[in-house]
């Protein structure tokens, strides 16, 4: 594919991905529900680290802002912050076996979600942090779906 092509590709599983992540479910559920947005957006900075970086994962992490009505920037910071390790980490992660970036992304969302309920304790808001392993390991078990559908999309050339 050209580059345009990835682009478009990208938004379109980023599309898929909102459309998942908004998806109702009930009370006792919500625990289970990965950060959809947050894997597509890791998936792609995995797979193609050169045209998709912290600038992407930011404007993501913006959408992220709006889609969810949080404050301006919450998300953008996460997201960027992700794709910033992302990208550290991209020159190695083609090594990795499907484990240990089951592994890699599990702590990466650990991570994120205990620096995102710092964030709303700075704004006096509870954050359950329960609710942190749990989409941790929902996470890791939605991982090689989202990285074989988008390894699959990005790697065919034309």
């Amino acid at each position: 594919m050209k580059k345009d092509d990835h682009l478009v590709v990208a938004l379109v599983s980023l599309v898929l991905a909102a459309t998942l992540h908004v998806m109702p479910v009930t009370g006792s559920w919500i625990v289970w529900k990965p950060n959809f947005l947050l894997l597509v957006t890791m998936a792609w900075i995995f797979h193609r680290p050169s045209e998709f970086g912290v600038f992407f994962a930011a404007s993501v992490g913006i959408f992220a802002d709006f889609l969810m009505r949080s404050t301006l920037g919450h998300h953008m910071l996460m997201f960027a912050f992700c794709g910033a390790l992302i990208g550290v980490l991209s020159r190695w992660s083609q090594f990795l076996s499907v484990i240990q970036r089951i592994v890699l992304v599990s702590l990466i969302v650990l991570l994120v979600g205990f620096v995102e309920a710092s964030i709303f304790a700075a704004y006096d808001i509870s954050a359950a942090l329960t609710q942190v392993p749990m989409v941790a390991l929902f996470s890791a078990l939605f991982w090689p779906i989202i990285d074989k559908l988008i390894a699959r999309s990005s790697a065919v050339d034309y």
